[in-house]
């Protein structure tokens, strides 16, 4: 199921969303629109695969610990089928994992899944503005940003 926000000014940067907590989903996509992004969201990745205006959004945020999920493959995927963004994966993965070597390679970052909602704008802004580590920001798994 995929949920557009249309309440972005004309000019928004698209964030595409992905997250099979509906909660978690929802809080994220109205704190992202509060920031002027304009949003599409989705409960799984084939909703996201299977939306062609996916790919004009420059950064995904998805989270890698859903259920039936392979978020590289998806990656893979949507790399393959145009889309030339970064990508935002939350998780709790420890240095040297598979995911973060190849989530470098690609200019992606790994952030811990309960990152604040401050770390994760900063994030988005430098995933949008090309200059996302592939590593954990100093910080991001505190959610002491969220005030």
């Amino acid at each position: 199921m995929q949920n557009e926000t249309s309440a972005a000014s004309p000019g928004a940067t698209g964030v595409s969303l992905v997250d099979g907590d509906t909660a978690v989903r929802h809080a994220r996509q109205l704190m992202l629109r509060s920031e002027d992004y304009a949003v599409r969201s989705y409960a799984t990745c084939a909703a996201l695969l299977a939306d062609p205006r996916a790919r004009d959004y420059p950064c995904i945020i998805l989270d890698m610990e859903m259920e039936a999920i392979d978020g590289l493959a998806l990656l893979r995927e949507m790399r393959t089928s145009g889309w030339r963004g970064r990508a935002l994966l939350l998780d709790g993965l420890a240095p040297g994992s598979p995911v973060l070597t190849e989530a470098e390679r690609h200019g992606d970052t790994v952030l811990q899944r309960g990152i604040g909602d401050r770390a994760l704008l900063i994030a988005i802004a430098a995933s949008i503005n090309g200059d996302a580590p592939a590593r954990r920001p100093a910080g991001s798994s505190s959610n002491a940003d969220d005030a």
